[in-house]
């Protein structure tokens, strides 16, 4: 709801496409550096205090977009980051974490299909509420129902939410240096590193589609309503691929997707350049775009929740986060750049095409992975700081 309205805001004050970038890379700077800490605070203290602190600094960061200057709005922006990556990285280790050593693989990757499908219902309804509200009653509209739909989610948060899910892993304070020494050790799998991978292009092609594509079809002379709606039909078609997804993994394997989500994405992404002002083009795209990557999601979180030990899946999530805010700020970086010196349509092909190189090499080097994995997979282990021998475990499925 709010990502695709940040860049035109700016421009409606009087900034520049520069300072666009700016408000939009602050949402990512700060979760980019902490998102792997509070990954380890999750590990530590649960999920709850932290689910609560996202909500509550999603108000504020709300708030803040009431006042009509450019450097609430890029403050703003750095509160609603902070609070969303807060949000998301205690649901994703909530939702991966085993539910018991019987669970097979499959009620897993099924419980995080549905977690990712209500994500998605909200990816499709956000940009076209918020177009429609600012249609209906300008920004402010738009950002006053932002706040009360996060006063939902914090409510909800405080009364709901399990006080304790999981055995916290150590009593006292946090040792900072501790979450981002197991993230390294973490990366040290392949297959994580996949996973932060095609997460983080996802994310960016993602991005492409809900904070560049509206500032292309803005200047094509689209209304804003118009711009709400083609990108709730992407978001649409990524709800619709959800239920398919464990499918899908089966019939094609996992290499296979990982190529098909991120090359698929980064194609039909360029392609939008040809025909901006055409309606049922663009939408026509966004349905493929929507398709391809509504499954990287359940994708990703997958191959974690496969490869990660319970005691470390909030480090793991905080990593996955990292990565997607990294994209985040990437994304504005890179179309800075390139819109310094040509054209909004050239970050397009750009960002596009190595996002496309990206999927065709992390497809490769899952596939050389894949026979290692099909018959045990490494878990390595830190306790207290110090990092044990790997150990092999017998890959079962569950």
């Amino acid at each position: 709801m709010m990502r695709p309205l940040v860049g035109t805001y700016v421009l409606s004050l009087g900034g520049t496409e520069t300072e666009a970038s700016v408000a939009l890379a602050a949402f990512s700077l700060f979760p980019t550096l902490l998102a792997i800490l509070i990954g380890g605070i999750v590990d530590h203290w649960g999920t709850r205090p932290i689910l609560i602190l996202g909500a509550a600094l999603m108000v504020a960061g709300g708030g803040l977009l009431l006042v009509s200057q450019l450097a609430t709005v890029i403050a703003s922006q750095v509160l609603l980051g902070l609070g969303t990556l807060c949000v998301w990285v205690s649901l994703q280790t909530s939702v991966t974490r085993a539910r018991g050593a019987a669970e097979s693989r499959e009620a897993r990757a099924g419980r995080i299909a549905t977690f990712t499908l209500f994500a998605s219902v909200g990816q499709t309804a956000g940009p076209a509420l918020g177009g429609l509200l600012h249609s209906g009653g300008g920004y402010e509209l738009a950002y006053a129902t932002y706040v009360s739909i996060s006063l939902v989610l914090l409510v909800v948060a405080i009364a709901l939410a399990p006080r304790r899910t999981e055995p916290r892993t150590r009593r006292g304070g946090i040792p900072v240096l501790r979450p981002y020494l197991g993230a390294a050790a973490l990366l040290r799998h392949r297959t994580v590193t996949i996973a932060v991978l095609v997460s983080f292009t996802a994310l960016l092609l993602h991005d492409i589609r809900t904070a560049w594509q509206p500032l292309l079809l803005h200047g094509a002379g689209m209304p804003q309503w118009q711009i709400g709606a083609v990108i709730s039909v992407g978001a649409l078609a990524g709800l619709a691929a959800r239920p398919f997804f464990g499918l899908l993994l089966r019939a094609v394997g996992t290499s296979a997707l990982v190529g098909l989500v991120v090359v698929v994405g980064a194609v039909t992404a360029m392609l939008v350049t040809v025909a901006p002002h055409s309606v049922v083009y663009v939408i026509s795209l966004g349905v493929v775009n929507g398709l391809a990557v509504g499954f990287a999601q359940p994708l990703s979180l997958t191959l974690l929740s496969d490869e990660v030990p319970s005691s470390q899946l909030g480090i793991a999530s905080g990593l996955r986060s990292m990565g997607n805010q990294a994209a985040l700020l990437t994304s504005p970086a890179a179309f800075g750049a390139v819109t310094a010196v040509a054209s909004l349509s050239a970050g397009f092909l750009v960002v596009g095409g190595a996002a496309a190189l990206v999927g065709v090499l992390s497809a490769v080097l899952l596939a050389r992975a894949s026979p290692r994995r099909a018959g045990q997979v490494d878990v390595e282990i830190l306790d207290g700081g110090e990092q044990v021998e790997p150990v092999a475990i017998p890959h079962t499925g569950s």
